[in-house]
Parts: C-alpha cells; sequence; structure tokens
C-alpha cells in the first residue's frame, strides 16, 4: 500500500496528466451498411455490439421490393443474418471492432427475382450457417470499413417459373444444397458512443 502511494506521488510530481488518445476508440456499439448489397439495391442495416473482450454479437437486416413491371423485373429479397465473433491483435486491443476477426453466423433468406421471362421464388424461408473472417480498419475517428468472406451450407427449396402472357407458370421446384462461400461484404461501420482509452502526456 505504501509503494502504491509513493508511486501516486512520484507521478503527481513528474506533472503527468491523462488524455484521451485520438486514435484509440473502446465504444461498445457500431452501425454499419454492406456497400455490396447497396450496389446491388438491396437496402441493408445491421448493428454489432461488443459483449466481453473484443469479442460481438452482431444482426443485420436486408429489404427489397422492387418492381418493374413495364419490364418483367422484379427484385424482392427479405433477409436476416446474425452471429459472433472474436476480435484479436494489437490493432483490437486500440480500438474495437478494428483488426482481424473470426467468428460464426446463420442466415435466414426469402426472395422473388424475376428477369424477363425467367423467375425464382422461395415458397418458405431459405437458412445458411457458416463460419467467416474478416479484417476492419479505421479510415476516420469513429468510421471503420470492414471486408470480411464466410464459407458455410445453404439449403432451401426455391420455384423457377415462366411468365406467360402476364401469368406465372410453374417450371420446376428445386432443392438447393450448397457447400461453399455464403456470404461476402464490404461493410462501413460507425462506432457510437465512444469513450476514449487515456494515456500519459509529458
Amino acid at each position: 500500500m505504501a509503494l502504491c502511494n509513493i508511486v501516486a506521488y512520484a507521478e503527481g510530481n513528474n506533472g503527468a496528466s491523462r488524455i484521451p488518445s485520438a486514435t484509440t476508440n473502446h465504444s461498445i456499439v457500431a452501425i454499419k451498411t454492406n456497400l455490396l448489397y447497396d450496389a446491388a439495391f438491396l437496402p441493408n442495416l445491421g448493428v454489432e455490439v461488443n459483449v466481453y473482450r473484443n469479442w460481438a454479437v452482431f444482426a443485420d437486416v436486408m429489404y427489397a421490393d422492387w418492381n418493374l413491371p413495364a419490364r418483367h423485373t422484379s427484385w424482392n429479397f427479405y433477409g436476416l443474418q446474425y452471429g459472433a465473433r472474436k476480435y484479436f491483435g494489437k490493432k483490437s486491443e486500440q480500438r474495437r471492432f478494428t483488426g482481424h476477426h473470426v467468428g460464426f453466423y446463420g442466415q435466414a433468406l426469402a426472395y422473388d427475382l424475376q428477369a424477363g421471362s425467367l423467375g425464382q421464388q422461395t415458397p418458405s424461408i431459405n437458412a445458411s450457417f457458416g463460419f467467416e473472417y474478416g479484417y476492419s480498419f479505421r479510415i476516420s475517428r469513429n468510421i471503420n470499413l470492414n471486408a470480411e468472406i464466410g464459407f458455410g451450407y445453404l439449403g432451401g427449396k426455391y420455384y423457377e417459373y415462366i411468365v406467360e402472357d402476364d401469368h406465372d407458370a410453374w417450371k420446376g421446384t428445386i432443392e438447393r444444397s450448397w457447400i461453399g462461400p455464403t456470404k461476402a461484404s464490404l461493410s462501413l461501420m460507425w462506432l457510437l458512443k465512444p469513450s476514449y482509452k487515456k494515456q500519459n502526456r509529458k
């Protein structure tokens, strides 16, 4: 106890003060959007929460309801993505949601896609799950850019149909069972409510 008091007294006499680091951000919540989905006219929004020692949980929603009847084109897509990941490395110690990360995820998807006279539609939810790897880096005080890819299993049923005389004619039912890449993202992350680590100013 005496030793602690001596150290504290010495630091005080050296004029050390505590200031926030401009590059260290320990926010516990991040809001994000996948730019790849945005480019495909699939609006999406996600939230990620740090829960324990750079472990984070996340959930993303996707929704699109575009129809161009004159061109027989529709792009209707609804989805939910969720999971957990672990950030690691030196950068993750300085700033949350930053650096290398690995994790696992699940997805629930439904869609009705039509281009010209051909279309595909899910009669129910298609589901997937897998493992991911990514890297997130700082581009401004509260903004990160996160790139990631996931590999896993995607399964479910979908219908193929043909549009004839403005009516959808069933063509076939296909059972999907896919193992491989099931997720890709390049996301902007907005780190909310930052609290900065302190460092000595000499």
